[in-house]
């Protein structure tokens, strides 16, 4: 076995192992919150969260770190068009995690995850998280197609797709949003 061959065993077990617990969580995640019942929401996310801590985060930085050692091995061009789009949806998804859900989960535990208000920070927390889920999706594309600048448009319609799938899946936010600022009193 080659160093390069090590390197991308680990990257692809790391990627499934982020990639397919997200989607589980996403679907147990669903059964879930229609089932109604505020405690057993609240006991998922919290340990959804937990291990979120403890295996999405460990596998991302090996997918990341693996990533770049297999560019460094390889044959890869760092300015190729779908290492840039991988790179730059990578980056996105973590900053979404580092500034925003971080801080949304963190708000959970203060606010009471059984509350009307916790339980709609887990609702808001479950549809950025499957924004951030399509993102993934993106990434593994760009992986498995490698699209290059001449055929550009194959990343044109994955980040149309993108952008379609974000605006679905906070449509339930915007929606609650608009649902709550217009059952509120009238300013006096």
């Amino acid at each position: 076995m080659t160093w390069y061959e090590f390197l991308l065993f680990l990257h692809i077990t790391a990627a499934v192992i982020w990639l397919g617990g997200a989607f589980t969580f996403q679907m147990y995640g669903v059964v879930v919150r229609r089932g109604g019942d505020t405690e057993e929401i609240a006991r998922f996310a919290g340990r959804a969260g937990h291990l979120a801590e403890r295996m999405f985060v460990p596998a991302s930085l090996v997918v990341i770190l693996a990533g770049i050692g297999l560019m460094l091995d390889g044959n890869w061009d760092w300015d190729q068009l779908w290492v840039i789009f991988a790179l730059v949806t990578f980056a996105a998804s973590f900053l979404t995690g580092l500034l925003v859900l971080g801080p949304i989960a963190k708000r959970i535990p203060e606010v009471g995850p059984t509350t009307p208000e916790g339980q709609a920070l887990i609702a808001r927390l479950f549809s950025l998280l499957r924004v951030d889920l399509a993102f993934m999706y993106g990434i593994v594309f760009a992986m498995v197609v490698k699209p290059t600048t001449d055929d550009g448009w194959t990343i044109a319609i994955a980040a149309a797709i993108l952008v379609v799938l974000t605006v679905v899946f906070l449509a339930p936010l915007r929606a609650q949003a608009s649902s709550s600022t217009s059952s509120a009193p009238p300013a006096t």
